[in-house]
């Protein structure tokens, strides 16, 4: 795997001294805002799609207040898109933007891993390239919250449509109305502990595409931590068609818990859900083929290549996690418990960054 930096692409050197775009390491080429460590990193990949890139970066521009830096990844774009957004950016993101170009596509997962690796802020704001910060008070409330309590790993923040509207709550990380520890996240907008991440080994690069984030906050709830879902609006997630691929979600989300059952789950479970996996895949594909009119023909060949020439480096990698994990997660599922801030977990040095007008909206549980 290799990195690139900037001055490899097809910008000159008046663009490169002008926009301060240089390489990761380069100390010339960061803002004054970016000597000292931020508090956020925003960490974005991209591929083959600049005018969403280019949309969700200008949108960074609202955030008030706060020490951030950008970090983004393009994954082996056809045409590399540095030089279509930087002249369509604002001046005031590029200058605390890190932009690194992988010369080989190493898919979504890997990329999110690196990106972590290079942020250098205690948490992350992982955003898709066709997500945009809508509202930034809700940023601001999660950090405060992050700072606060320590038993918080992740925050779920909520989906929008164009309009700025809510979708559905089947389509949000949790199907409720008020702040809630929440059994996942979803990829398009979510903020994590960094050093959490990196000590937990980050996601498994292995599963490519899909179903990343759900088997890492297993793991994390496993060590104690937990997802805490924020219902306020914030993210606008249009869903660009670009790159997207029902057959490729419908496949490698099969594929995926069937090899996070082997990484994780106990032996008897994992015995028993990766045949029922395995089944309701071939029950549902013929539904989900005909409502998007695409073809799974050779499917379940595939599924079991897949599945056979994994087992093994994943079995070696092994740990399972303990059932009281899974229990707990089955009963965040059935209950979302309404979240409250413990006090015996709530920092005195809450940082004076963000901007202290925001409220944390923290409600307290309701036996």
């Amino acid at each position: 795997m290799k990195l690139d930096d900037l001055s490899k692409d097809d910008l000159s050197k008046d663009d490169l001294n002008k926009n301060a775009t240089k390489t990761p390491d380069s100390d010339d080429s960061r803002s004054n805002d970016l000597k000292e460590d931020p508090l956020l990193s925003i960490c974005i990949t991209t591929r083959n799609r600049p005018q969403e890139l280019i949309k969700c970066l200008n949108s960074i521009s609202k955030l008030r207040g706060i020490n951030f830096e950008v970090v983004v990844s393009d994954d082996a774009s056809d045409k590399p898109v540095f030089s279509q957004i930087i002249d369509a950016v604002a001046p005031s993101v590029i200058a605390k933007a890190r932009l690194i170009r992988f010369e080989e596509n190493i898919g979504l997962i890997a990329a999110r891993n690196e990106l972590a690796k290079l942020a250098r802020s205690p948490y992350i704001l992982s955003l898709d390239d066709d997500a945009i910060l809508y509202k930034p008070d809700v940023i601001y409330k999660a950090i405060k919250i992050l700072e606060r309590d320590s038993a918080i790993g992740a925050i779920a923040l909520t989906q929008s449509g164009e309009d700025g509207t809510l979708l559905p709550k089947g389509k949000q990380p949790a199907p409720v109305d008020y702040p809630c520890i929440a059994c996942s996240y979803i990829g398009f907008g979510h903020i994590i502990r960094r050093d959490l991440f990196l000590s937990l080994g980050g996601y498994r690069s292995i599963f490519w595409y899909g179903y990343e984030e759900a088997e890492y906050a297993k793991r994390m709830l496993d060590r104690g931590f937990n997802v805490l879902f924020l219902p306020d609006v914030g993210i606008i997630h249009y869903h660009s068609p670009i790159g997207r691929s029902q057959l490729k979600h419908m496949r490698n989300g099969c594929r995926n818990k069937c090899l996070a059952a082997i990484y994780n789950e106990p032996f008897l479970m994992a015995a028993a859900s990766i045949p029922s996996r395995l089944v309701h895949y071939f029950v549902s594909r013929g539904k989900v083929c005909k409502e998007h009119k695409i073809s799974d023909e050779g499917g379940m060949r595939w599924m079991d290549q897949e599945i056979s020439q994994n087992f093994l480096a994943v079995w070696r990698e092994r740990k399972a996690l303990k059932w009281t994990t899974y229990f707990r997660w089955w009963q965040i599922h059935k209950d979302y418990p309404l979240y409250e801030l413990s006090p015996q977990n709530t920092s005195k040095n809450v940082s004076d960054s963000v901007p202290e007008s925001i409220s944390t909206g923290v409600s307290t549980k309701v036996s």
